[in-house]
């Protein structure tokens, strides 16, 4: 029985991961909950799952909860989170989303507990220290993006495979079929219909920009130990090829399947063995699978985002913060699509670099946010 500690549980990743435990009861065990104010969601899953810790960040929301098993004990306020990270866990599950997620994988690390990643804003700003500290402490990073997890499954599940290249693939996400002129107008609603795949708003937006993929790349070069040179990434429509590894010999290993998150979150779960899923199998017959370039002047996001990782040491942290924050007022139709990326080459300008450390890390997103609410006018 494996013992899950699950941080994110009301998002569309932890979800899935509370659908997975429940499919295969007989297999997973939740010890630990962790959002942040859905109380509502929250109150029905601790009353299915009734963990042993339950914690959700907000106090307010936390005041809502009217019905907690006799055996869980809630936590709330700023640092919950990091009281769901228990001795009884076998793994964490890391399901929140942006910077949030750094501080309890490294809480994680520190007690010795193997993680399962589905927040690749971690790797983006602290990857340097994440990586380090796992080796140190000998526990296991599994990744559970599609991309990544594709790679991982082409590699046999081991992160330290040799190989040529990795190759990962975009959708193109919501604007893929619009120029660059009809895209400047288009508000988030718009960049909300992906095409593909079902997310959270925030992750769905950086499909839209691409951004997602500048971040998956940077997240390869530290899972893998690559260099930029060696990660690649193109775009794939289709969204039935998840990702690619090129090897020394010429041969290319792809891992498709249909566009679901349950099969990298369960597979996080129980590789090398493969359990059933509710995913649909997917048919070949009649499928055509097409590949192009990333136009860096439609998404010029991406560009940015490799742009932080080659100046090194805090830029990725300064980058990603500039993004989140960015991305956080165009949900609110306060800026438009491309101020996004403005914003980010405005923070980087900015950036003062330090040497990467949890401190310097915190400072560097506090700062970077506080720049792009200052420059959009907006200091909450």
């Amino acid at each position: 029985m494996l013992k899950i500690a699950l941080l994110g549980s009301t998002g569309s990743i932890g979800r899935q991961v509370l659908s997975t435990v429940a499919r295969h009861s007989d297999k997973f065990q939740i010890v630990s909950l962790s959002a942040n104010s859905s109380y509502q969601l929250f109150q029905k899953q601790i009353n299915e799952f009734k963990p042993k810790i339950a914690c959700l960040s907000d106090p307010t929301s936390a005041q809502k909860l009217t019905e907690i098993p006799s055996e869980t004990t809630l936590y709330t306020g700023e640092n919950a989170m990091l009281h769901a990270i228990c001795e009884d866990c076998d793994i964490v599950m890391v399901a929140v989303s942006g910077f949030a997620g750094l501080a309890p994988v490294l809480e994680a690390i520190e007690m010795g507990k193997d993680i399962a990643l589905a927040n690749k804003e971690t790797l983006v700003a602290g990857g340097n220290i994440v990586m380090k500290a796992v080796k140190e402490k000998g526990v296991r990073l599994i990744p559970v993006d599609s991309e990544h997890s594709a790679i991982f499954q082409c590699l046999n599940f081991d992160l330290n495979a040799k190989f040529k290249k990795l190759i990962l693939t975009a959708s193109g996400g919501a604007f893929r079929n619009y120029t660059k002129e009809q895209i400047k107008n288009l508000k988030a609603s718009e960049a909300l219909k992906h095409p593909n795949w079902m997310m959270g708003q925030k992750i769905t937006v950086d499909c839209a920009t691409l951004l997602n993929k500048g971040l998956e790349v940077i997240e390869a070069c530290h899972l893998y130990s690559a260099p930029l040179e060696k990660v690649e990434a193109i775009v794939h429509p289709e969204s039935i090829i998840h990702s690619m590894v090129e090897f020394d010999d010429g041969a290319i290993m792809a891992q498709l399947g249909f566009p679901s998150m349950e099969i990298p979150i369960q597979l996080a779960l129980t590789y090398p063995e493969r359990l059933k899923t509710d995913v649909p199998f997917l048919d070949l017959a009649g499928k055509s699978l097409t590949f192009g370039k990333i136009d860096v002047e439609k998404y010029p996001c991406f560009d940015l985002a490799l742009k932080s990782f080659k100046i090194g040491d805090n830029y990725s942290c300064a980058m990603n913060a500039a993004n989140e924050a960015a991305v956080g007022l165009y949900l609110q139709d306060r800026i438009g699509f491309y101020d996004i990326s403005d914003a980010i080459s405005y923070v980087l300008d900015k950036t003062e670099r330090m040497k990467v450390t949890k401190e310097s890390l915190l400072y560097t997103d506090a700062t970077a946010r506080r720049l792009i609410y200052e420059k959009y006018g907006d200091l909450k």
